[in-house]
């Protein structure tokens, strides 16, 4: 939002409760787009709705897999059909986790294979839009974190970690792009302003590691903790993972001419913003 407002454009965002500053209500589960919204939003030309609503945890996805489909599939579905009766254009976040994990920097155009009911969740709505909306856009991402302690993150976690002088546990051998929140924010205005369709990557340079990325983390930081690695099987998961989930986000550059930072460079700023505090 403040990426949007900064840059001119009049925005509305939406939270599931009541209450939350700067953000009206909107019940995914309860109401319909045209209630929440006031309607002098749909008389502009083509405004945007980007549908970042989800049910992220993939053993909750899996364990109370009739809720999570009516977050993750179902009202997501029933929304964007309002979005489309109101002339907006939809914009929805997806994943990287829709591949199998075999490996990694996966491109746009190749074959995808969830292993989990997280990933066939956010699939069953990219598949919706390819088939009844073409002129959607389908924004996948890998690992998204933040440059501040402000929210709840991998960075800020692994500081906290850190600051208890807690080891950081990965799972060998992970492989993500780490990918700064600031940047997708940067991405999906550029990618609203060229009215960018189809599915696109949003990801960082970089392929990486957890334990690699925690490792430059410690150093970047000066930070005393042991970065562990265990096998997949050891942290007790009920559903899937997929090993290797980075993305290669040439196309996304390519079409908006935007360079995302290094995972060095968000370190960097990570750390320059605590020290600031």
């Amino acid at each position: 939002m403040h990426e949007l407002e900064h840059s001119g454009h009049e925005v509305i965002g939406t939270a599931s409760r009541p209450g939350v500053h700067g953000l009206l209500k909107l019940d995914l589960l309860r109401d319909r787009l045209q209630d929440a919204i006031p309607r002098r939003f749909f008389d502009k030309e083509s405004p945007v709705i980007i549908f970042a609503a989800v049910q992220g945890n993939m053993d909750q996805c899996f364990s109370h897999q009739e809720a999570s489909r009516l977050v993750n599939v179902t009202k997501p579905i029933a929304l964007i059909r309002d979005a489309v009766k109101l002339g907006g254009r939809v914009v929805f976040l997806s994943t990287g986790h829709v591949f199998d994990g075999a490996t990694g920097n996966r491109r746009e155009e190749e074959q995808v294979n969830p292993v989990n009911q997280y990933a066939r969740q956010k699939l069953e709505v990219e598949q919706f839009l390819q088939k009844e909306l073409p002129h959607a856009l389908i924004a996948r991402m890998d690992k998204v974190v933040g440059e501040t302690l402000r929210y709840r993150h991998l960075l800020s976690e692994w500081w906290n970690l850190a600051s208890n002088r807690q080891p950081i546990i990965c799972v060998e051998g992970m492989e993500v792009s780490p990918t700064s929140v600031m940047d997708i924010a940067r991405g999906l205005r550029c990618a609203a302003e060229l009215r960018l369709s189809g599915t696109y990557h949003l990801a960082g340079p970089d392929r990486l590691t957890r334990a690699e990325l925690a490792r430059r983390f410690c150093a970047s930081g000066d930070l005393d903790a042991d970065v562990l690695e265990k096998p997949l099987e050891e942290f007790g998961f009920l559903d899937a993972r997929a090993i290797k989930s980075s993305l290669n986000g040439e196309k996304f550059s390519s079409a908006s001419g935007l360079r995302f930072s290094s995972a060095d460079q968000i370190l960097e700023r990570f750390f320059k913003n605590i020290r600031r505090v």
